[in-house]
């Protein structure tokens, strides 16, 4: 199956992190957002993606190529934020007859996606939220989608669209993302999915919901950390750092030559390759891999590659080569 998947934000309420790194290579719980977002497609089969790129999107390209060798993955830029419907459509050349998902690069879930081998229905996944006006959402009739809004003003449902879609027949999707394009139809300045989808309701094409298990947000450092103890605390520990005089605490993550003297980590601690903590305590935290920690209590705190913490008590988000002193 092939995959489409938007990943050309520019993750500004991640900054200072996402300066030099692209919103979907943040890491949590030891892996790239956008890794743990491939790997939950294989029970679906996929086996082709095209990637949306657009801020910092060599960085996206290289990271694909090298980690996922054995997977097609075409590439497209999309130049000009205007909307998901026109990041999909940016993937038309390499559209085929058959079945198409569309997951958003920054999307992280839980559901059984072997159930959408050989659905018939397109397919949307929801889940209830207390604030339907961020998102778009989901009308229903019985067990099939009646309508689709976008960011209502007025609440006509609570289930939100959570960013994975699936459908039956992936050319119906693009004709009604370019049809769009070419009647200029926008919702809020942008060219919507939503809108699209919205379209091939109007011609008989049905929607379905698929239960999701978990959905979990990475689009701000305290939503992203919260997401790293849930999947720490899922996969349990990983990694096995040199302590010297040291005491880790399960759930954690640990990339290769790690080293931890005179320290306690953990819990929730992921860390990138080469972090070497020393003469510190440090619990709930994502850390670059390359940074170094000396003398430091600290929590809740995400950092960037390479960065240098020493001397302080604090809760920080850094970006790359960052240096904190007290």
């Amino acid at each position: 199956m092939h995959c489409i998947i938007p990943a050309a934000g520019k993750g500004t309420r991640m900054r200072p992190l996402t300066w030099s790194l692209p919103k979907p290579l943040i890491p949590v719980a030891g892996r790239p957002v956008l890794a743990h977002v491939i790997d939950s497609l294989l029970d679906a089969d996929v086996d082709h993606i095209t990637l949306i790129t657009g801020y910092l999107g060599d960085a996206i390209v290289s990271w694909a190529r090298k980690e996922y060798p054995g997977i097609r993955i075409d590439f497209a830029e999309q130049k000009k934020p205007d909307g998901l419907a026109s990041a999909v459509l940016l993937a038309e050349p390499y559209v085929e007859d058959g079945p198409l998902m569309v997951v958003l690069g920054d999307t992280l879930f839980s559901a059984d996606l072997s159930v959408l081998r050989g659905e018939t229905r397109n397919m949307i996944v929801a889940s209830p939220v207390e604030d339907p006006s961020r998102f778009g959402v989901v009308v229903m009739d019985g067990d099939e989608v009646s309508e689709l809004v976008e960011k209502p003003s007025e609440p006509v449902s609570n289930l939100a669209i959570v960013g994975v879609y699936y459908f039956s027949d992936g050319k119906k999707i693009m004709q009604s993302c370019r049809y769009l394009r070419q009647k200029n139809i926008t919702t809020k300045g942008e060219y919507q999915l939503t809108d699209a989808m919205q379209l091939m309701l109007k011609n008989s094409e049905p929607f379905g919901i698929l239960d999701i298990d978990g959905w979990f947000d990475c689009g701000k450092p305290e939503t992203l950390l919260e997401t790293n103890r849930v999947l720490l605390e899922r996969n349990g520990s990983s990694g096995s750092p040199v302590l010297e005089n040291s005491v880790v605490i399960a759930p954690c993550f640990f990339g290769e030559a790690t080293v931890i003297r005179n320290s306690v980590v953990g819990p929730w601690f992921s860390g990138g390759a080469g972090v070497q903590i020393q003469n510190s305590v440090i619990t709930d935290t994502i850390a670059g891999k390359g940074s170094q920690f000396r003398n430091v209590i600290m929590k809740e705190s995400v950092t960037g590659e390479r960065s240098v913490v020493q001397g302080t008590a604090a809760r920080m988000y850094t970006g790359d080569d960052s240096f904190a002193e007290t």
